[in-house]
């Protein structure tokens, strides 16, 4: 289901520094006041930590965030782009609902996500969630 909001023209650009040029650690992504387009919110420094990326989610309002996870696997440093799709329980429900039906049309632009992660509170969002799914076979 889609719900007619646009993206913004930069989402994607954006994306790309990210990916190809690592010039983020994440994008954080938000449906506009006037509910026509989603936009870039603000983007996270290249490197941040994960707790960083963490505070970038509020306690009572939808996100949409890219983040590009580092971690450790058998020794070896890795990193993998992760798409978050944040609506917390708190969140207005309409908001929510928006949210939800927005999300593909933002995820299908974003080319060369490799981890979706779908976060409602804090317990899905913990550096351990997203170890298990980047590690996931």
């Amino acid at each position: 289901m889609s719900s007619g909001i646009a993206l913004a023209p930069n989402c994607v650009s954006t994306f790309q520094e990210l990916k190809l040029g690592r010039k983020f650690g994440g994008i954080v992504y938000r449906i506009s006041d006037d509910s026509k387009e989603i936009i870039v919110d603000s983007t996270l420094p290249a490197g941040c930590s994960f707790e960083e990326f963490t505070k970038s989610l509020p306690e009572n309002e939808c996100r949409y965030v890219v983040y590009d996870y580092q971690y450790k696997d058998e020794g070896a440093q890795k990193s993998k782009i992760c798409f978050v799709a944040w609506c917390p329980d708190t969140a207005n429900i309409k908001k929510k609902m928006m949210a939800t039906s927005s999300k593909d049309s933002l995820r299908k632009a974003l080319v060369g996500i490799q981890v979706e992660i779908q976060g409602t509170d804090a317990s899905e969002v913990k550096d351990s969630c997203f170890f298990e799914k980047c590690t996931k076979i």
